[in-house]
């Protein structure tokens, strides 16, 4: 009867794991990775982002940065200052190199700021402060499975924003309540007066937005 029981138990065992194993295939094959790859990392001490992809958003302004740091929140501040067309010779990556610091010094002389190339908090609230703020707004359900205006595959994993005017495949930088996300531009829209961007899914829940607001945003990149 013991051995009896025991097999039972592995059996339902066995079946337990391919099951789970058959879930945790069908998540991803319904976009659970692009889910997952927006998980929000605060500061640059959360390194779950392997790359410089899109997909996350980054808190910005909580720590000092400076020459040597590394992480999102850098990538965030190369972002905005490439999109003034202050920074030259480096790539947006997470990386806060001397061209770094030579973009920074030259915002903080144009602001009458301290130029050390040190971004604390006054001259991240300043970088913040200068970027643009427009009415935005989300879509998905009802879209999925069909075909964005840039050629992609709509999913509600999906990480992106639609703009009217932007060249497919832009480069962007949304930022909404102190989250900051680079992302491209994948679809056309927000029709609707007073609104400029159109959230994914995915990138509505990467900014944690609420549906219907304001966020500061900067053309990093036009394709």
């Amino acid at each position: 009867m013991d051995r009896i029981l025991r097999r039972e138990k592995l059996s339902f065992g066995v079946i337990g794991a391919a099951v789970a194993a058959v879930a945790i295939c069908v998540w991803i094959s319904f976009g659970g990775t692009q889910s997952a790859s927006a998980e929000i990392v605060a500061g640059g001490l959360n390194q779950t982002q392997a790359s410089n992809t899109d997909g996350y958003a980054a808190r910005f302004g909580t720590r000092t940065l400076r020459e040597g740091m590394t992480g999102p929140d850098v990538r965030v501040l190369k972002g905005i200052v490439r999109s003034k067309s202050l920074l030259v010779g480096s790539p947006v990556s997470r990386d806060f190199d001397r061209p770094t610091t030579s973009a920074v010094k030259r915002f903080q002389k144009k602001r009458s700021l301290k130029a050390n190339g040190v971004v604390s908090r006054d001259t991240a609230k300043t970088l913040v402060r200068s970027l643009r703020r427009s009415g935005a707004s989300w879509y998905g359900p009802g879209f999925y499975g069909n075909r964005t205006a840039c050629g992609q595959t709509l999913r509600p994993g999906t990480v992106g924003v639609a703009h009217k005017k932007l060249p497919c495949g832009s480069k962007v930088l949304i930022g909404y309540r102190g989250r900051y996300l680079m992302t491209t531009v994948i679809d056309r829209g927000p029709y609707v007066g007073g609104r400029s961007w159109d959230l994914t899914n995915g990138a509505r829940k990467a900014l944690k937005f609420d549906g219907v607001g304001d966020v500061r945003n900067a053309v990093v990149k036009k394709r």
